[in-house]
Formats: C-alpha cells, structure tokens, sequence
C-alpha cells in the first residue's frame, strides 16, 4: 500500500478494571470512576492507482464523524459495563475494529493510546 490516512478521536474513559500490577507495587490506582485520556485512530490504507480524481480516496471527514459515534459510547459508560469480554485495550481495539471495518473501506487498523499512562496498543488488519 503506497498511503495510510489516519483519523483520530480523542475522549476520557473508564476501563473499569483494577490493575493488580499497580496495586501490587504500591502505584496509585484512579479513583473510583476515574478516567484516563484516550486517542482512538483508523488507519486506511491504498494505493495510488485508488486515488480519486480528486487526489483522494476516501472522504475524511465522513471516517470522522464514524470513528466519533463508535466511540461515544466507550466514552459514556465504563468499559466494563458494555462488553460482555473483559475490556483489555487489546480486545476493545479488536472489537472497534471489527464494527469500523463495515463502514471504512480497506481499514488498516485500529489503535488505541492511553494518554494519561503512555501506553498505545494496535489492532492491525488480519493478513488476506
């Protein structure tokens, strides 16, 4: 693939789950309710024979507004009360790519940075 458009959405969460790892090494727990900062990206990948006449592929603004309704419920409940799994960043990026690769053609991957604690975990495209 020759390009990757990437559209972020960035938003406050509640995972909802203890981390035994900080507990364990006296680390400071978020409070009860406690959010971390978010950024949500979609990568699509193409070619440039793909490229419209317009220089483009896909429409950005559309991928936004739909990356943005996907996440809105992460961002309005605990993790924990909407997933029937066990809301790992890894398994919520799965998922949201799953849900997004219905509406974004050719979606590369889904990636998932928590801001707030450094940490960023991807969900690349599983290979054809």
């Amino acid at each position: 693939m020759s390009f990757v458009v990437e559209v972020e959405h960035r938003f406050r969460a509640v995972q909802g789950l203890v981390s035994p790892v900080r507990a364990r090494h006296g680390l400071p727990l978020l409070p009860a309710g406690g959010g971390v900062e978010v950024v949500v990206t979609a990568g699509v990948a193409f070619d440039d024979e793909q490229l419209t006449e317009r220089g483009w592929f896909f429409d950005t603004d559309a991928a936004a507004i739909t990356l943005r309704g996907h996440c809105a419920e992460l961002e309005a409940r605990p993790w924990t009360e909407l997933f029937a799994f066990r809301p790992t960043f890894e398994l919520v990026a799965r998922h949201l790519h799953a849900a997004l690769a219905r509406k974004l053609p050719q979606l590369s991957f889904v990636e998932i940075r928590d801001v707030t604690f450094g940490v960023t975990t991807r969900y690349h495209r599983p290979r054809d």
